[in-house]
């Protein structure tokens, strides 16, 4: 057994680092430069299934490692300074640490072995341009920090796929391909629309001026052919959706637009057959392309929402490792040949992929992806782990109980991918109002073309009253109201910080009665650290600090490593403590001949019973929701440590902003149910509940909304994911958990709960603007409607009009965006 850290790297030979790291062998514990090093050794020790690691140094597989780089000779085959260490990377924070970095998840395809995950991360850490690089074997995936200045997702895929594995962006091929077909169609449609209105001027000389028949011809085939081209390439998908919607008997705006667009295009054919100069292609093909221009804005936010949503359905993992009687270590395999009862391992830096029972071993878990507590868990034999945990440090043996969907982490899938289904199909208010508008018009068009006929007119003259009629209600100004006024919110929302994922979130916020709010990370910062230290007489702050951290210097625990950040912050430096010794509720080593013991009240119950007991100022009232570190030196009371997550500033003026506004407000956490209602009556919330799992919090949510309430869920964090999509308006305020984000609507980029009071109030404003927008729309209709249906208004004159009313909308909505400036 080696029980001393030696001075060396054990596959490498290099000197060992203050980050340095361990793994266990054949009951033998190795220590490693960096997780690399643990990584190649684990490979090698594999590959030949022998317990003594010096026989690797002579064989040709590890010289040839040494001259490919992977196992370096010297300092100077080290990454450069500015690169990060592996373990400064071990967190794996999703987003990136410096603000003109970039992040970019890679899906990786052909990886057999953990051997590839870690050549594609070490090579991708050398790539121009790439200041981080991570990884997981388990998940298929790399995730990359880049300098976009220096490289670009594109040549950082490239770069794997030199190396012979398959590299996609996240859902890029999909959203790439429609994009491009989109824009395209867009730009051919307003390319051609505008140099149909340039002849179309030209033609509508002849009104004026004598045109020969030729001439006629000669300007009117060109116009033909390009508003063919728009009406039957560009209005592809409105045509389809119309013909839908005819069958259905469910009208929207593509009905009247596809319509009005082929009683001009047709009636113009008709004239141009004639040889007629009442030719209204211009007015085709206008009201297709003004439509393209609204549902491209629309549908190419859509897809960034797919897209983003890959993020969060990619944390399942793919590859679990099971272990046998034959082989204890376990191999690799597909995750759905898991199955309840089978043993399989998990070690850091991956995700537990079934829920189970730990029967080996010892890890740290962060299980915020669950309960959304910042505190790290500790999990050993005979204890309960849930799916969806990232392991931290440890090597745990765990004995699934439920697995794929019926496993947290596989319910937490289900639900999002079921409510996100649901919520698609959601109805707008345009799409309601054209329930009823669509059919009238086009009724009341026929209707004034048979009145104008037995009136007297000719069939010429009913036709095109019929066809003003369908071209001057044409609803493009109602279509792109509620469109060009939701971009002009996410344009205000940007300069803001607020990164909006969602269109409808704006009219979302105006059915609103309730706003349900996650603890951690959301009012809280979501990280557990030391608040306060109590000095007890006659020690100083300095002096019980230096102590603890000088006990703790050597010890990972989450708790010694806050102790250390602390006196760090505090430029304190660690006492040389001797004879170290540690237990499972506390440490003790030696200062001067003095025994100094640092742990929980029960370890240190003598001598604070000895010493009278702990200072009365900790039971200061709304403090319940911290936890406590006792410090004894020389058998004396010395210290009371207070750890906790800090309320963020803003915290109580949101939730009294609220109130004042009319809302409900409620706080629900995963942690314990008095840590959250000490939180709840601190902040002010209404009410408040603990102990709540992601589908708890969902439950929650679904709960309130069938009493009719309009719900809003503010969170952070992937355990709020369930409860954001359940709910009517869901905001993920960052706190650098990539899930919560990609679920939400609305992500309030600076971290700060007032945002949400920033956010309603634009959304007030967004909402505002779309009304104007409607009722001018409204006032255009209800007076141009009457003056096509008696006779005064030509096609001409009412595309005109109908380009007017849709100029107004746009100016009004302008007027929001300067307005935020």
């Amino acid at each position: 057994m080696k029980d001393l850290t030696p001075d060396s790297c054990d596959l490498c030979g290099l000197p060992l680092r203050s980050h340095a790291v361990s793994a266990g062998f054949a009951g033998q514990t190795y220590f490693f430069c960096c997780q690399g090093c643990r990584q190649v050794f684990r490979i090698l020790m594999e590959a030949t299934e022998s317990a003594d690691p010096a026989d690797f140094k002579t064989t040709g597989l590890f010289k040839k490692c040494q001259a490919m780089g992977i196992i370096p000779r010297s300092e100077a085959d080290l990454l450069p300074d500015e690169m990060y260490s592996d373990k400064q990377f071990q967190d794996r924070p999703e987003s990136p640490s410096n603000p003109e970095h970039l992040s970019v998840h890679l899906v990786i395809n052909g990886m057999w072995c953990p051997a590839c995950a870690w050549v594609i991360e070490e090579t991708l850490r050398k790539d121009t341009g790439v200041t981080r690089a991570a990884c997981l074997f388990s998940t298929d995936r790399v995730r990359c920090e880049y300098d976009p200045v220096r490289t670009s997702p594109e040549k950082i895929a490239a770069t794997v796929r030199r190396l012979g594995y398959g590299a996609e962006l996240n859902g890029g091929n999909r959203s790439s391909t429609w994009k491009k077909k989109a824009f395209l169609r867009f730009v051919i449609s307003a390319f051609l629309t505008l140099n149909i209105m340039m002849l179309s001027f030209a033609l509508y000389s002849g009104f004026f001026t004598t045109l020969s028949v030729s001439g006629i011809r000669m300007i009117s085939w060109p116009i033909v052919i390009m508003a063919g081209i728009v009406f039957f390439y560009g209005g592809m998908n409105i045509h389809r959706r119309a013909i839908s919607s005819l069958t259905s008997g469910v009208f929207g705006m593509e009905t009247l637009v596809s319509v009005g667009a082929s009683a001009a295009f047709f009636f113009s054919i008709y004239h141009f057959m004639m040889g007629s100069l009442h030719l209204y292609f211009d007015t085709a093909a206008m009201l297709i392309t003004l439509v393209l221009l609204g549902k491209t804005l629309e549908a190419r936010a859509r897809d960034r929402i797919v897209k983003d949503l890959d993020t969060f359905f990619s944390l399942r993992p793919r590859k679990v490792r099971i272990c046998t009687a034959t082989d204890t270590r376990g191999r690799y395999v597909s995750v759905e040949q898991l199955q309840p009862g089978d043993i399989f391992r998990a070690e850091a830096d991956e995700i537990v992929a079934a829920d189970g029972v730990v029967t080996e071993g010892v890890a740290t878990l962060d299980e915020s992806s669950l309960t959304g507590e910042a505190r790290p868990v500790e999990k050993k034999p005979g204890e309960t782990i849930r799916s969806g945990s990232f392991v931290i440090k440890g090597n745990v043996r765990i004995k699934a109980r439920h697995v794929g969907e019926a496993s947290i982490l596989g319910q937490m899938i289900q639900i999002m991918e079921d409510t996100l289904a649901r919520r698609l199909p959601l109805e707008g208010k345009t799409d309601r109002l054209l329930q009823w508008f669509v059919p009238g018009i086009i009724l009341l068009a026929a209707g004034t073309g048979m009145v104008c006929f037995f009136s007297g007119a000719d069939m010429e003259t009913a036709i095109i009253r019929a066809v003003t009629v369908l071209v001057i209600s044409c609803p493009c100004a109602l279509g792109i109201a509620i469109p060009l006024a939701r971009i002009a919110g996410i344009s205000v929302s940007a300069r803001k910080g607020m990164l909006i994922r969602n269109l409808s979130c704006f009219e979302q916020a105006d059915c609103l009665s309730d706003f349900i709010f996650d603890k951690t990370g959301t009012l809280t910062h979501g990280q557990w650290e030391l608040i306060r230290v109590v000095a007890l007489s006659p020690f100083s702050e300095n002096d019980v600090l230096a102590a603890a951290a000088g006990v703790e210097a050597e010890s990972d625990h989450f708790i010694a490593s806050a102790i250390r950040r602390y006196a760090e912050k505090k430029k304190v430096t660690s006492a040389p403590i001797k004879k170290i010794s540690a237990s499972e509720s506390g440490m003790v080593g030696c200062l001067d001949d003095q025994e100094i013991k640092i742990g929980s009240r029960n370890f240190l119950q003598a001598v604070f019973s000895a010493g009278g007991g702990q200072d009365p100022a900790v039971h200061a009232a709304g403090e319940d929701h911290r936890s406590r570190v006792y410090l004894g030196i020389g058998g004396r009371p010395a210290a009371i440590f207070e750890f906790g997550d800090r309320i963020k500033e803003g915290a109580t003026e949101t939730i009294s902003g609220l109130h004042g506004m009319g809302y409900a407000t409620a706080l629900i956490s995963g942690d314990g149910d008095r840590v959250t209602r000490s939180i709840g009556r601190r902040v002010g919330t209404g009410q408040a509940a603990g102990r709540m799992l992601p589908l708890d919090k969902a439950a929650f949510i679904r709960d309130l909304k069938e009493k009719g309430h309009g719900v809003a869920m503010v969170g952070d964090g992937i355990n709020d994911a369930p409860a954001m999509v359940q709910s009517d308006l869901a905001l993920a305020i960052s706190g650098g958990h990539l899930l919560g984000k990609e679920a939400a609507d609305v992500s309030l980029m600076r971290g700060d709960p007032r945002q949400v009071l920033d956010f309603l109030r634009l959304a007030r404003q967004v909402n505002r603007k779309i009304r104007q927008n409607f009722i001018g729309a409204f006032i255009y209709n209800i007076v141009s409607i009457p003056l096509a249906m008696s006779g005064w208004l030509s096609p001409l004159v009412a595309v005109s009009a109908m380009l007017l009313s849709s100029l107004s909308v746009i100016g009004n909505t302008l007027l929001l965006v300067r307005g935020s400036d």
